[in-house]
């Protein structure tokens, strides 16, 4: 910790010597462990420390970002005179704001530690053997497992620190043929991931998923699983940055106060939630972090802002800086009333939707998207599960779909993996009327 907090101080000093006005230095040190796995084996296992260096210097209103990897005290040096020297040939920012003034932050979190190998090799073992257990022929994945120190350091007085873990096994499973299942489990530490729940579950939803069939294009009840949910719900709340609205690229521009989801839908963002994969004390720009509810009972309360975009808009920052774009630290979606099982019975026609990617925006602007259903998916018919299905595409709008939410669970679970950037605390949620069109001839 003192190491990557001398490094954040002298950048912002060396800046400073050098004429900037305002500088704001980040200092992570990362220590990773990996372990993948391909055809029920251990294929890769990794190792990584590194320091990463992100430095923000406004000059004569003039601003610019840059970043260095394990930089050495004099490599600092030439860096910030690198990044002055080109700040000088920018034109002044219509939006420069200056830095606002802090005061310094304690350490969060505990003091971290390397993840071990023989750990994660374990969990991995744990995993393949659970997923094998549920009739899955192959099974393959991959364990991360992120230990973080940050230091903060500011020319306008703050300095500060955080610690704070990330562990995420994504498992996939395969049956006979193409049938497999997706199983994913993330904590904060190692040990608090359920490898041999996350297994199982893509070892039975491979099993279940033999010989799925394409079906009818149309309009469908769709359960959504905590994994496909997150990957919706994240886009709303980046659709909540102050920058997306003011760049007319948000489908939440001019929605604060109304009303944009059903009456109970309540999400907030919280860079301290229990078993949330980032903790954040200050933010970018030394502003003191703390919980924010985004929407409350279906109405969106408010926009997630820096200091610039909060002098746009007259308004405070909400301390959720990003230097250029104000986002989320962690999601939390307030659970629903009733199990999974109960939410199957209320479906008359529809699918199960177990895990997805590929979800691309035909217009941000409106919130109209598309994205594929990977993995098991199932039909549902009477509220009962009857076959599976693959093959497919969901074509709508999140706005439409936040819009038509049924009910969702009491269940909830955290999701962050490539497809879901956001750590996202959410349940199974039941909507109605999406459009599913075919993905495959």
């Amino acid at each position: 910790m003192t190491e990557i907090a001398d490094l954040a101080e002298k950048a912002v000093k060396e800046a400073v010597r050098l004429g900037a006005s305002d500088v704001s230095a980040l200092c992570y040190g990362v220590r990773e462990g990996m372990v993948r796995f391909s055809n029920n084996s251990v294929t890769v296992t990794k190792n990584l420390i590194n320091v990463e260096l992100e430095l923000y210097v406004a000059k004569s209103k003039k601003r610019i970002l840059g970043a260095s990897t394990n930089p050495s005290p004099n490599g600092i040096r030439d860096f910030v005179k690198q990044l002055l020297d080109a700040c000088q040939h920018l034109p002044e920012s219509p939006d420069y704001t200056p830095l606002p003034r802090g005061k310094r932050y304690r350490a969060s979190g505990a003091e971290r530690t390397a993840p071990v190998a023989d750990k994660l090799l374990a969990v991995s073992r744990d995993a393949i053997d659970s997923a094998l257990s549920e009739g899955a022929k192959r099974v393959s994945g991959a364990l991360t497992s992120r230990n973080v120190a940050l230091s903060v350091y500011t020319s306008t007085g703050v300095s500060g620190s955080d610690v704070y873990g990330s562990t995420v096994l994504n498992v996939r499973a395969f049956a006979e043929g193409d049938a497999s299942g997706h199983g994913l489990s993330c904590a904060p530490i190692v040990t608090g991931i359920g490898a041999e729940e996350a297994g199982q579950r893509a070892g039975e939803y491979a099993k279940k998923a033999v010989g799925a069939k394409t079906c009818q294009a149309g309009t469908y009840d769709v359960i959504m699983s905590p994994t496909v949910a997150a990957d919706i719900f994240q886009h709303v709340a980046s659709a909540a940055s102050a920058f997306e609205v003011d760049a007319g690229i948000s489908f939440l521009s001019g929605k604060k106060g109304k009303r944009i989801a059903v009456n109970g839908f309540t999400a907030f963002d919280d860079p301290a939630a229990e078993g949330g994969l980032v903790r954040r004390r200050c933010d970018d720009e030394g502003v003191s972090t703390g919980k924010r509810t985004l929407i409350r009972n279906g109405k969106l309360e408010t926009y997630l802002h820096n200091t610039t975009t909060a002098r746009k808009f007259k308004e405070e920052t909400t301390g959720n800086a990003g230097i250029i774009t104000p986002h989320p630290w962690n999601l939390v979606v307030e659970p629903g009333d009733r199990s999974f099982h109960e939410l199957v019975k209320e479906v008359n026609k529809g699918i199960i939707v177990t895990n997805n990617w590929y979800t691309r925006f035909q217009n941000t602007r409106t919130g109209e998207y598309s994205t594929l259903p990977r993995d098991a998916g199932f039909l549902i018919e009477n509220g009962r599960i009857k076959t599976p299905v693959s093959g497919l595409r969901i074509s709508d709008s999140i706005p439409r779909q936040l819009e038509n939410i049924v009910a969702m669970s009491k269940e909830r679970r955290w999701v962050q993996w490539w497809e879901v950037w956001l750590p996202t605390f959410t349940p199974w949620v039941l909507l109605k009327n999406v459009s599913i069109t075919r993905a495959i001839g």
